[in-house]
Protein backbone atom coordinates (compact mmCIF):
# COMPACT_ATOMS: atom_id res chain seq x y z
CA UNK A 1 0.00 0.00 0.00
CA UNK A 2 1.99 3.58 -1.09
CA UNK A 3 1.74 6.62 0.85
CA UNK A 4 -1.59 8.31 -0.88
CA UNK A 5 -3.27 5.30 -0.21
CA UNK A 6 -2.24 5.09 3.55
CA UNK A 7 -3.22 8.67 4.32
CA UNK A 8 -6.81 7.87 2.51
CA UNK A 9 -7.32 4.74 4.40
CA UNK A 10 -6.35 6.49 7.93
CA UNK A 11 -9.22 9.22 7.07
CA UNK A 12 -11.50 6.83 6.29
CA UNK A 13 -10.50 5.49 10.37
CA UNK A 14 -10.29 9.16 11.75
CA UNK A 15 -13.67 9.83 10.14
CA UNK A 16 -15.26 7.10 11.87
CA UNK A 17 -13.83 7.60 15.18
CA UNK A 18 -11.58 4.66 15.18
CA UNK A 19 -8.62 6.86 16.55
CA UNK A 20 -6.14 4.00 17.29
CA UNK A 21 -6.36 2.60 14.33
CA UNK A 22 -5.79 5.53 12.93
CA UNK A 23 -2.98 6.40 14.20
CA UNK A 24 -1.39 3.17 13.39
CA UNK A 25 -2.02 4.14 9.90
CA UNK A 26 -0.63 7.47 9.76
CA UNK A 27 2.48 6.72 11.73
CA UNK A 28 3.01 3.85 9.66
CA UNK A 29 3.15 5.90 6.30
CA UNK A 30 5.32 8.77 8.49
CA UNK A 31 8.03 5.40 9.31
CA UNK A 32 7.80 4.64 5.35
CA UNK A 33 8.15 8.34 4.50
CA UNK A 34 9.43 11.10 7.42
CA UNK A 35 8.54 13.72 4.78
CA UNK A 36 4.87 12.52 4.88
CA UNK A 37 4.14 15.56 7.19
CA UNK A 38 0.28 15.51 5.85
CA UNK A 39 0.02 12.13 7.62
CA UNK A 40 2.02 13.58 10.51
CA UNK A 41 -0.46 15.84 11.81
CA UNK A 42 -3.49 13.73 10.84
CA UNK A 43 -1.29 11.38 13.75
CA UNK A 44 -1.18 14.55 15.81
CA UNK A 45 -4.52 14.69 16.10
CA UNK A 46 -5.62 11.12 16.25
CA UNK A 47 -2.78 11.25 19.51
CA UNK A 48 -5.21 14.32 20.71
CA UNK A 49 -8.22 12.23 20.62
CA UNK A 50 -6.98 9.41 22.27
CA UNK A 51 -6.16 11.87 25.38
CA UNK A 52 -2.66 11.78 24.95
CA UNK A 53 -1.96 15.84 25.05
CA UNK A 54 1.93 15.92 25.43
CA UNK A 55 2.80 13.53 23.03
CA UNK A 56 0.46 15.02 20.48
CA UNK A 57 2.06 18.55 20.55
CA UNK A 58 5.66 16.73 20.36
CA UNK A 59 4.47 15.17 17.54
CA UNK A 60 2.79 18.46 16.11
CA UNK A 61 6.00 20.36 16.72
CA UNK A 62 7.83 17.81 14.55
CA UNK A 63 5.72 18.29 12.02
CA UNK A 64 6.16 22.21 12.09
CA UNK A 65 9.84 21.63 11.80
CA UNK A 66 9.59 19.61 9.13
CA UNK A 67 7.39 21.95 7.22
CA UNK A 68 9.02 25.36 8.43
CA UNK A 69 12.12 22.83 6.75
CA UNK A 70 10.55 22.94 3.26
CA UNK A 71 8.91 26.56 3.07
CA UNK A 72 5.65 25.29 4.04
CA UNK A 73 4.81 28.35 6.38
CA UNK A 74 1.41 28.55 6.54
CA UNK A 75 0.70 24.22 6.96
CA UNK A 76 3.91 24.98 9.96
CA UNK A 77 1.80 27.64 11.00
CA UNK A 78 -1.07 25.26 11.51
CA UNK A 79 0.91 22.72 13.02
CA UNK A 80 1.73 25.50 15.83
CA UNK A 81 -1.58 26.49 15.71
CA UNK A 82 -3.31 23.18 16.35
CA UNK A 83 -0.48 22.41 19.35
CA UNK A 84 -0.99 25.69 20.74
CA UNK A 85 -4.83 24.63 21.37
CA UNK A 86 -3.76 22.03 23.58
CA UNK A 87 -0.77 23.50 25.54
CA UNK A 88 -0.82 27.50 24.78
CA UNK A 89 2.14 28.13 26.97
CA UNK A 90 4.13 25.86 25.00
CA UNK A 91 7.52 27.50 24.96
CA UNK A 92 9.10 25.32 21.78
CA UNK A 93 5.50 25.87 19.98
CA UNK A 94 6.33 30.00 20.12
CA UNK A 95 9.70 29.87 19.08
CA UNK A 96 9.14 27.85 16.00
CA UNK A 97 6.34 30.55 15.33
CA UNK A 98 8.94 33.11 15.51
CA UNK A 99 11.09 31.41 13.01
CA UNK A 100 8.29 31.27 10.83
CA UNK A 101 7.63 35.30 10.77
CA UNK A 102 11.34 35.57 10.42
CA UNK A 103 11.49 33.24 7.11
CA UNK A 104 8.29 35.35 5.62
CA UNK A 105 9.75 38.32 6.74
CA UNK A 106 13.73 38.17 6.00
CA UNK A 107 13.78 40.26 3.40
CA UNK A 108 11.96 43.64 4.98
CA UNK A 109 14.15 45.96 5.85
CA UNK A 110 15.19 46.02 9.04
CA UNK A 111 14.15 42.56 9.99
CA UNK A 112 16.40 40.29 11.59
CA UNK A 113 17.49 37.64 9.96
CA UNK A 114 15.99 33.97 10.86
CA UNK A 115 16.87 32.85 14.43
CA UNK A 116 18.54 29.07 13.83
CA UNK A 117 16.53 26.27 15.10
CA UNK A 118 16.73 24.83 18.37
CA UNK A 119 19.04 22.10 19.14
CA UNK A 120 17.71 19.10 18.22
CA UNK A 121 16.64 16.57 20.85
CA UNK A 122 18.13 13.06 20.54
CA UNK A 123 15.03 11.36 22.53
CA UNK A 124 13.77 10.01 18.96
CA UNK A 125 15.76 8.78 15.70
CA UNK A 126 12.37 7.06 14.05
CA UNK A 127 13.95 3.76 13.39
CA UNK A 128 11.27 1.78 14.04
CA UNK A 129 11.32 -1.38 11.84
CA UNK A 130 7.87 -2.72 12.92
CA UNK A 131 4.96 -2.73 10.43
CA UNK A 132 2.80 0.08 13.12
CA UNK A 133 -0.57 -0.76 11.54
CA UNK A 134 -0.19 -4.20 13.50
CA UNK A 135 0.56 -3.23 17.27
CA UNK A 136 -2.25 -1.82 19.24
CA UNK A 137 -2.72 0.06 22.89
CA UNK A 138 0.68 1.52 24.98
CA UNK A 139 2.88 -0.36 22.26
CA UNK A 140 1.26 1.27 19.50
CA UNK A 141 1.74 4.54 21.53
CA UNK A 142 5.35 4.57 22.22
CA UNK A 143 6.51 3.09 18.85
CA UNK A 144 3.98 5.52 17.22
CA UNK A 145 5.75 8.61 19.10
CA UNK A 146 8.99 7.28 18.09
CA UNK A 147 8.48 8.05 14.26
CA UNK A 148 6.27 11.13 14.87
CA UNK A 149 8.37 13.18 16.96
CA UNK A 150 11.91 12.03 15.08
CA UNK A 151 12.96 15.12 12.94
CA UNK A 152 12.56 15.06 8.90
CA UNK A 153 15.67 16.00 8.00
CA UNK A 154 15.16 15.95 4.23
CA UNK A 155 14.37 18.89 2.53
CA UNK A 156 16.49 22.40 2.73
CA UNK A 157 15.32 25.86 2.02
CA UNK A 158 16.90 27.90 -0.37
CA UNK A 159 18.11 30.79 2.46
CA UNK A 160 18.32 33.72 -0.10
CA UNK A 161 15.02 33.22 -1.16
CA UNK A 162 11.46 34.32 0.91
CA UNK A 163 8.31 32.29 0.23
CA UNK A 164 4.82 33.94 -0.04
CA UNK A 165 3.23 34.73 3.22
CA UNK A 166 1.21 38.03 2.32
CA UNK A 167 -0.31 39.65 5.15
CA UNK A 168 1.72 37.97 8.25
CA UNK A 169 4.80 38.51 7.03
CA UNK A 170 3.74 42.48 7.83
CA UNK A 171 3.02 41.83 10.84
CA UNK A 172 5.03 42.74 13.76
CA UNK A 173 6.05 39.44 15.35
CA UNK A 174 4.53 39.56 18.81
CA UNK A 175 1.29 40.77 17.01
CA UNK A 176 1.54 37.53 14.49
CA UNK A 177 2.05 35.54 17.25
CA UNK A 178 -1.04 37.11 19.01
CA UNK A 179 -2.90 36.80 15.68
CA UNK A 180 -2.12 32.58 15.12
CA UNK A 181 -3.43 32.19 18.88
CA UNK A 182 -6.75 33.79 17.63
CA UNK A 183 -7.67 32.67 14.37
CA UNK A 184 -9.45 29.24 13.37
CA UNK A 185 -8.26 26.59 11.50
CA UNK A 186 -10.84 24.66 10.03
CA UNK A 187 -10.83 21.49 7.35
CA UNK A 188 -13.12 21.77 4.21
CA UNK A 189 -14.58 18.93 2.71
CA UNK A 190 -14.83 18.86 -1.34
CA UNK A 191 -18.34 20.95 -2.42
CA UNK A 192 -18.28 22.89 0.87
CA UNK A 193 -18.88 26.51 0.50
CA UNK A 194 -16.22 28.50 2.15
CA UNK A 195 -17.64 31.76 1.48
CA UNK A 196 -21.01 32.67 -0.62
CA UNK A 197 -21.49 35.34 -2.43
CA UNK A 198 -23.95 38.40 -1.39
CA UNK A 199 -24.36 36.70 2.29
CA UNK A 200 -22.66 38.81 4.94
CA UNK A 201 -19.40 37.80 6.20
CA UNK A 202 -16.97 39.15 8.69
CA UNK A 203 -13.97 36.07 7.83
CA UNK A 204 -10.68 36.26 6.04
CA UNK A 205 -9.92 33.38 4.57
CA UNK A 206 -6.22 32.00 4.36
CA UNK A 207 -6.11 28.55 2.24
CA UNK A 208 -3.25 26.70 4.27
CA UNK A 209 -3.61 23.74 1.46
CA UNK A 210 -6.16 22.09 -0.70
CA UNK A 211 -7.82 23.76 -3.68
CA UNK A 212 -10.92 26.05 -4.23
CA UNK A 213 -13.30 27.27 -7.64
CA UNK A 214 -14.30 30.86 -7.11
CA UNK A 215 -17.67 31.08 -8.92
CA UNK A 216 -19.71 34.53 -9.23
CA UNK A 217 -24.01 34.14 -10.35
CA UNK A 218 -24.61 35.88 -13.98
CA UNK A 219 -27.76 35.96 -15.79
CA UNK A 220 -29.15 33.43 -13.34
CA UNK A 221 -25.93 30.54 -13.87
CA UNK A 222 -23.01 30.50 -11.74
CA UNK A 223 -19.66 31.20 -14.11
CA UNK A 224 -16.50 30.14 -12.95
CA UNK A 225 -13.92 32.64 -12.54
CA UNK A 226 -10.90 30.80 -11.51
CA UNK A 227 -9.24 28.69 -8.62
CA UNK A 228 -7.41 28.74 -5.64
CA UNK A 229 -4.72 26.89 -4.43
CA UNK A 230 -2.58 26.67 -1.26
CA UNK A 231 -1.40 30.12 0.21
CA UNK A 232 -4.75 31.91 -1.04
CA UNK A 233 -6.14 34.78 0.38
CA UNK A 234 -9.91 36.39 0.32
CA UNK A 235 -12.47 37.82 1.95
CA UNK A 236 -9.92 40.98 3.13
CA UNK A 237 -12.96 43.36 1.87
CA UNK A 238 -15.36 41.96 3.07
CA UNK A 239 -13.51 42.15 6.70
CA UNK A 240 -12.74 45.47 6.46
CA UNK A 241 -16.14 47.15 5.33
CA UNK A 242 -18.76 44.42 6.02
CA UNK A 243 -18.95 44.33 2.23
CA UNK A 244 -20.69 41.35 1.05
CA UNK A 245 -18.41 38.82 -0.82
CA UNK A 246 -18.96 39.11 -4.60
CA UNK A 247 -18.33 35.95 -5.25
CA UNK A 248 -18.59 32.51 -4.17
CA UNK A 249 -15.77 29.93 -3.20
CA UNK A 250 -16.14 26.18 -3.12
CA UNK A 251 -13.70 23.66 -2.13
CA UNK A 252 -13.07 20.91 -4.56
CA UNK A 253 -10.83 18.74 -2.54
CA UNK A 254 -9.86 18.47 0.74
CA UNK A 255 -8.88 21.79 2.39
CA UNK A 256 -7.64 23.80 5.56
CA UNK A 257 -8.01 27.15 5.60
CA UNK A 258 -7.53 29.56 8.61
CA UNK A 259 -10.55 31.79 9.75
CA UNK A 260 -9.14 34.92 10.71
CA UNK A 261 -12.45 37.19 12.19
CA UNK A 262 -13.07 40.77 12.97
CA UNK A 263 -13.18 40.05 16.61
CA UNK A 264 -9.85 38.36 16.12
CA UNK A 265 -8.23 41.55 14.89
CA UNK A 266 -10.03 43.60 17.14
CA UNK A 267 -8.94 41.70 20.21
CA UNK A 268 -5.05 42.02 18.30
CA UNK A 269 -5.58 45.74 17.86
CA UNK A 270 -6.10 46.49 21.47
CA UNK A 271 -1.89 45.52 22.28
CA UNK A 272 -0.76 46.45 18.97
CA UNK A 273 -3.19 49.23 17.04
CA UNK A 274 -0.71 49.30 13.60
CA UNK A 275 -3.03 45.95 12.91
CA UNK A 276 -6.08 47.19 11.63
CA UNK A 277 -4.04 49.93 9.40
CA UNK A 278 -1.86 46.83 7.99
CA UNK A 279 -5.32 45.01 6.65
CA UNK A 280 -6.68 48.52 5.08
CA UNK A 281 -3.25 48.75 3.15
CA UNK A 282 -3.52 44.88 2.29
CA UNK A 283 -6.55 45.07 1.16
CA UNK A 284 -6.13 48.35 -0.99
CA UNK A 285 -3.17 46.61 -2.50
CA UNK A 286 -5.02 43.66 -3.42
CA UNK A 287 -7.86 46.01 -5.01
CA UNK A 288 -5.56 48.11 -6.68
CA UNK A 289 -3.73 44.89 -8.13
CA UNK A 290 -7.04 43.19 -9.01
CA UNK A 291 -8.27 46.57 -10.79
CA UNK A 292 -5.14 47.44 -13.16
CA UNK A 293 -5.26 43.37 -14.48
CA UNK A 294 -8.99 43.76 -15.16
CA UNK A 295 -10.61 47.63 -15.39
CA UNK A 296 -10.87 49.01 -19.03
CA UNK A 297 -10.12 52.20 -16.98
CA UNK A 298 -6.59 51.03 -16.18
CA UNK A 299 -6.45 49.66 -19.46
CA UNK A 300 -5.71 52.83 -20.67
CA UNK A 301 -2.64 53.50 -19.23
CA UNK A 302 1.19 51.26 -19.72
CA UNK A 303 1.97 48.92 -16.39
CA UNK A 304 4.07 51.35 -15.18
CA UNK A 305 1.53 54.35 -14.50
CA UNK A 306 -1.16 52.27 -13.05
CA UNK A 307 0.31 52.35 -9.55
CA UNK A 308 0.65 56.16 -9.37
CA UNK A 309 -2.85 56.47 -10.74
CA UNK A 310 -4.33 54.29 -8.22
CA UNK A 311 -3.01 56.20 -5.74
CA UNK A 312 -4.33 59.42 -6.30
CA UNK A 313 -7.41 57.65 -5.12
CA UNK A 314 -8.91 58.33 -1.70
CA UNK A 315 -10.55 54.61 -0.31
CA UNK A 316 -14.52 55.18 1.14
CA UNK A 317 -16.32 52.39 2.54
CA UNK A 318 -19.71 53.81 1.49
CA UNK A 319 -23.40 52.19 3.24
CA UNK A 320 -26.44 50.82 1.78
CA UNK A 321 -28.88 53.71 0.89
CA UNK A 322 -26.02 56.49 0.81
CA UNK A 323 -26.37 58.50 -2.50
CA UNK A 324 -23.34 59.66 -4.31
CA UNK A 325 -24.77 61.30 -6.82
CA UNK A 326 -28.07 63.36 -7.18
CA UNK A 327 -30.06 64.14 -9.71
CA UNK A 328 -29.78 67.82 -10.31
CA UNK A 329 -26.53 68.44 -8.43
CA UNK A 330 -23.36 69.12 -9.79
CA UNK A 331 -21.04 66.13 -8.89
CA UNK A 332 -18.40 66.60 -6.76
CA UNK A 333 -15.97 64.16 -7.80
CA UNK A 334 -14.94 60.63 -9.53
CA UNK A 335 -16.24 57.12 -7.88
CA UNK A 336 -14.31 54.13 -8.98
CA UNK A 337 -16.11 51.08 -7.64
CA UNK A 338 -13.82 48.47 -6.04
CA UNK A 339 -16.17 46.04 -4.67
CA UNK A 340 -20.01 46.21 -4.11
CA UNK A 341 -22.64 47.55 -5.95
CA UNK A 342 -24.38 51.09 -6.78
CA UNK A 343 -27.82 51.43 -8.86
CA UNK A 344 -28.17 54.15 -11.63
CA UNK A 345 -31.55 55.91 -11.52
CA UNK A 346 -33.84 58.84 -13.21
CA UNK A 347 -36.83 60.49 -12.45
CA UNK A 348 -39.16 59.64 -15.36
CA UNK A 349 -40.81 62.05 -16.46
CA UNK A 350 -44.13 60.30 -16.06
CA UNK A 351 -43.79 59.92 -12.83
CA UNK A 352 -41.58 57.21 -10.84
CA UNK A 353 -37.89 56.20 -10.59
CA UNK A 354 -36.22 54.06 -13.92
CA UNK A 355 -33.61 52.07 -13.22
CA UNK A 356 -30.42 52.80 -15.78
CA UNK A 357 -27.97 50.48 -14.66
CA UNK A 358 -26.32 48.58 -12.09
CA UNK A 359 -22.32 49.85 -11.30
CA UNK A 360 -19.93 47.32 -10.25
CA UNK A 361 -16.31 46.38 -9.54
CA UNK A 362 -13.96 48.63 -12.24
CA UNK A 363 -17.05 51.04 -12.93
CA UNK A 364 -16.96 54.50 -12.75
CA UNK A 365 -19.48 57.30 -11.86
CA UNK A 366 -19.69 61.23 -11.89
CA UNK A 367 -17.49 61.66 -14.83
CA UNK A 368 -19.79 63.97 -17.42
CA UNK A 369 -20.16 66.07 -14.50
CA UNK A 370 -16.88 66.31 -14.09
CA UNK A 371 -15.88 66.72 -17.90
CA UNK A 372 -18.80 68.95 -18.17
CA UNK A 373 -19.57 71.14 -16.17
CA UNK A 374 -22.94 70.13 -16.28
CA UNK A 375 -25.56 68.85 -13.22
CA UNK A 376 -25.92 65.46 -12.91
CA UNK A 377 -29.26 64.46 -14.54
CA UNK A 378 -29.40 60.56 -12.30
CA UNK A 379 -29.03 59.87 -8.66
CA UNK A 380 -26.45 56.67 -7.85
CA UNK A 381 -27.11 55.05 -4.70
CA UNK A 382 -25.25 52.26 -2.98
CA UNK A 383 -27.11 49.15 -2.99
CA UNK A 384 -25.11 47.14 -0.20
CA UNK A 385 -22.23 47.83 1.52
CA UNK A 386 -19.61 49.02 -1.10
CA UNK A 387 -15.56 50.22 -1.11
CA UNK A 388 -14.93 53.06 -3.45
CA UNK A 389 -11.64 55.05 -4.36
CA UNK A 390 -12.40 58.89 -4.62
CA UNK A 391 -11.14 61.64 -6.09
CA UNK A 392 -12.17 65.43 -5.15
CA UNK A 393 -13.20 67.17 -8.08
CA UNK A 394 -10.35 69.50 -7.92
CA UNK A 395 -7.97 66.44 -8.41
CA UNK A 396 -9.86 64.98 -11.12
CA UNK A 397 -8.86 67.96 -13.47
CA UNK A 398 -5.32 67.62 -12.15
CA UNK A 399 -5.48 63.58 -13.39
CA UNK A 400 -7.21 63.91 -16.64
CA UNK A 401 -4.40 66.41 -17.41
CA UNK A 402 -1.63 64.37 -16.78
CA UNK A 403 -2.94 60.86 -17.97
CA UNK A 404 -4.72 62.22 -21.51
CA UNK A 405 -5.49 59.07 -22.58
CA UNK A 406 -7.69 58.70 -19.00
CA UNK A 407 -9.71 61.79 -20.14
CA UNK A 408 -9.73 60.50 -23.74
CA UNK A 409 -11.29 57.02 -22.44
CA UNK A 410 -13.98 59.03 -20.38
CA UNK A 411 -15.36 61.20 -23.27
CA UNK A 412 -16.22 58.16 -24.95
CA UNK A 413 -17.55 56.10 -22.07
CA UNK A 414 -19.52 59.74 -21.74
CA UNK A 415 -20.74 59.52 -25.14
CA UNK A 416 -21.41 56.16 -25.31
CA UNK A 417 -23.43 56.36 -21.81
CA UNK A 418 -25.63 59.39 -23.36
CA UNK A 419 -27.04 57.39 -26.16
CA UNK A 420 -27.60 54.32 -23.79
CA UNK A 421 -29.84 56.43 -21.48
CA UNK A 422 -31.52 58.07 -24.40
CA UNK A 423 -32.58 54.94 -25.98
CA UNK A 424 -33.74 53.80 -22.51
CA UNK A 425 -36.14 57.08 -22.28
CA UNK A 426 -37.02 58.50 -24.91
CA UNK A 427 -35.44 57.75 -28.03
CA UNK A 428 -35.75 61.54 -29.81
CA UNK A 429 -34.17 62.79 -26.25
CA UNK A 430 -30.40 63.40 -25.18
CA UNK A 431 -29.60 63.39 -21.73
CA UNK A 432 -26.54 63.60 -19.92
CA UNK A 433 -25.57 60.55 -18.44
CA UNK A 434 -23.09 60.76 -16.01
CA UNK A 435 -24.32 57.81 -14.37
CA UNK A 436 -24.54 55.28 -16.98
CA UNK A 437 -23.87 51.38 -15.99
CA UNK A 438 -19.54 50.73 -17.91
CA UNK A 439 -20.03 48.36 -20.61
CA UNK A 440 -17.97 45.25 -19.74
CA UNK A 441 -15.56 45.69 -22.96
CA UNK A 442 -12.73 43.16 -21.54
CA UNK A 443 -15.38 40.66 -20.15
CA UNK A 444 -14.04 41.77 -16.50
CA UNK A 445 -16.46 41.35 -13.58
Amino acid sequence: MNESSLRELGMDLFEERQFERALAVFAEAVRRVPADHRSRMLASRCLAELGERERAVTAYHACAEGLLRRDYLLSAMAACKLALELSPNERRLKETLFRVHSRAARSAPGRAAVPPPLPPEHLYDGKVDTDLMGLVGEELSNRAIEVLAAPDTGGNADPASRPPLPLFADLDRDAFLDLVGRMVWRTIKPEEVISREGEPDDHLHVLVAGKAEVTRRTDGEDRTLGFLGGGSIFGELALLTGAPPTATVTAVSDSEVFEIRREHLNAVAKSHPAVPQLLADFAQQRMMRNLMANSPLFQQLPESERGAFFQRFTFRALQPGEKVLVEGEYSQGLFLVLAGEMTVQKEDPAGGMVTLGVLREGDVAGEISLLTGLRATATVTVQRKTAAGWLKREAFQGLVKTFPNIRTYLEQLSDRRLKQIGEALRPLEIIDADDMMLEPETGAA
